[in-house]
């Protein structure tokens, strides 16, 4: 399982195999909270009045440390987020956004996503819970299980989520 985070996939070019074009840059990432796994990204054509186009998963050949690639152009299409379902989110909104116990406790913010690059499956958020906290322990992994609800305002985990607890 080779693990990225969200802001390590951002920027990564976008390449045609089919050409060797390099069509753009990986600008966000589209994942579906319910399925816990990436459904699209969006690419910056690099224009400075150039609107992103998307591009769904399922035209993802691979990602690397460098490029992300894909067969051809074609697979880029217009971006409308209101064709979006209701559980399908980008991750530059969520970035920041609290993370609150079913009890009401602010247990910290989330700070990125993690992406199994084989799988395309999303495992974790990564979380920040302070500056003093992330320096000495290291930013915590919020487990897609213990999240309830990811809403406008905050993300629900489960009472039992405890960030200092030790990963297994």
């Amino acid at each position: 399982m080779a693990i990225q985070t969200g802001r390590e996939l951002a920027g990564l070019a976008v390449v045609s195999l089919t050409g060797g074009d390099r069509l753009g840059r990986v600008d966000d990432v589209i994942f579906d909270s319910g399925a816990a796994a990436v459904v699209g990204v969006l690419v910056d054509r690099d224009g400075m009045f150039s609107k992103p186009k998307y591009l769904e998963a399922t035209h993802v050949r691979a990602v690397g440390s460098d490029a992300l690639t894909i067969d051809s152009e074609t697979a880029l299409t217009d971006f409308d987020p209101a064709t979006l379902g209701a559980t399908m989110l980008p991750m530059k909104p969520l970035d920041g956004r609290p993370v609150l116990t079913e009890a009401g406790t602010i247990v910290g913010k989330i700070a990125d996503i993690a992406v199994d690059t084989d799988t395309l499956r999303v495992p974790y958020f990564v979380i920040s819970t302070g500056l003093l906290d992330n320096t000495l322990h290291g930013k915590p992994h919020l487990p897609m299980t213990a999240v309830q609800a990811i809403g406008a305002d905050s993300v629900i985990v489960s009472n039992s989520y405890d960030p200092k607890a030790p990963e297994a």
